[in-house]
């Protein structure tokens, strides 16, 4: 059973990723299309559960979970995330259905770098960014170059996930399914009455040996 520990770890990983891309971005001056969702309409992107573990916490507290799992039906012909609200902008709102409780992969997507075969760090962003802001895309080039200890790669942050629980983080899904098993994994610590049938806890068990590496699979966004 994952633990309220293993939640606030996450969070943790995630407020140190979000001041290190403020710092990025206050050198590079990257930043996202005024209400731009392109990137979450991507269908099939992968995830790991525990990047959602925070999000499943938050359903539970507050008493979404009924109301997010239908999302989640809604959207698996569909394939794409289930937090994407499609209609937002027409009301001047961001797309997210909770922005502050997005994964890994939205954080560090457009602004992120990955390491090449020649150990490089390279820039994984949009065509958007880099159609409308090439002089901010090539400083943050620039900066990946001169200054490589100073970026956020998607391999640190990765690995910090994995030191938290290996088996969550490595399981790489699509974003419903990785969203949907973070839910499973703190259904029993917010039902503590519920035990487990040994066939019920096997499944939750299943890991994927995949990779933890996600960084290309937007890149042709």
């Amino acid at each position: 059973m994952v633990s309220n520990k293993i939640v606030l770890a996450v969070e943790k990983v995630f407020r140190e990723l979000d001041e290190h891309m403020l710092l990025t971005t206050s050198i590079t001056g990257m930043k996202c299309a005024h209400l731009c969702d392109l990137c979450c309409r991507k269908k099939n992107i992968e995830a790991s559960p525990i990047e959602f573990l925070p999000l499943a916490a938050w359903l539970y507290e507050t008493g979404k979970v009924d109301e997010f799992l239908t999302r989640l039906d809604e959207s698996e012909e569909s394939g794409r995330c289930p937090l994407l609200i499609p209609d937002a902008w027409k009301n001047g709102n961001g797309g997210c259905w909770n922005y502050e409780k997005r994964g890994l992969i939205c954080r560090l997507f457009g602004f992120g770098y990955r390491l090449t075969r020649e150990d490089q760090p390279e820039l994984v962003t949009c065509k958007i960014l880099k159609e409308r802001s090439p002089e901010d895309v090539a400083r943050a080039q620039q900066l990946g170059i001169e200054k490589p200890d100073q970026i956020p790669l998607f391999r640190n942050y990765s690995m910090q996930l994995y030191s938290i629980d290996p088996d969550l983080a490595l399981n790489q899904l699509p974003i419903n399914k990785a969203i949907r098993l973070a839910i499973e994994k703190l259904y029993f610590q917010y039902s503590p009455d519920i035990e487990l049938d040994s066939t019920e806890e096997a499944e939750l068990e299943v890991v994927s040996k995949s990779g933890i590496d996600n960084s290309q699979q937007l890149g042709q966004v």
